[in-house]
């Protein structure tokens, strides 16, 4: 991969931990909450990450907000970066995706800029895609 060439990178994951502190806002019609998650990643995307989740949902739908701060590979490169990402769910369909933080890849992933897109398939595995390229890394 050369510098600025965008390349697709997939790799599956597992939640290790899940950490949920309700909290209550008078008004709100959603469950409320602040999550800590834990997260253990496999092939091209292999390492373990830290989330912090703000959620909130009903009986029709829910949604969330996270800063995830990532530690491991990116197709063989070693080093950290932080993804900001956000979800909707309604019913059966859900969306999440988000972005790397410019700036915040270190070492071999320094300079890493792109998309994140996180999945579930309906047998619960859950996938993480990131379209990225390396750009300068000053």
């Amino acid at each position: 991969m050369t510098e600025f060439e965008e390349t697709l990178f997939r790799g599956e994951y597992e939640i290790t931990e899940w950490d949920p502190q309700p909290y209550d806002v008078q008004g709100s019609s959603c469950e409320l909450s602040r999550v800590r998650a834990v997260k253990v990643f496999t092939g091209e995307i292999s390492g373990t990450s830290t989330a912090e989740l703000l959620m909130a949902g009903n009986n029709v739908g829910a949604g969330y907000v996270a800063s995830e701060q990532f530690t491991g590979y990116v197709s063989g490169r070693s080093g950290s970066m932080t993804v900001q990402h956000w979800g909707v769910a309604e019913g059966s369909e859900a969306a999440a995706s988000g972005h790397i933080v410019p700036g915040s890849g270190t070492d071999g992933l320094a300079g890493i800029s792109g998309k994140a897109t996180y999945s579930q398939d309906p047998d619960g595995q859950h996938r993480l895609e990131l379209k990225v390229s390396f750009g300068p890394t000053d």
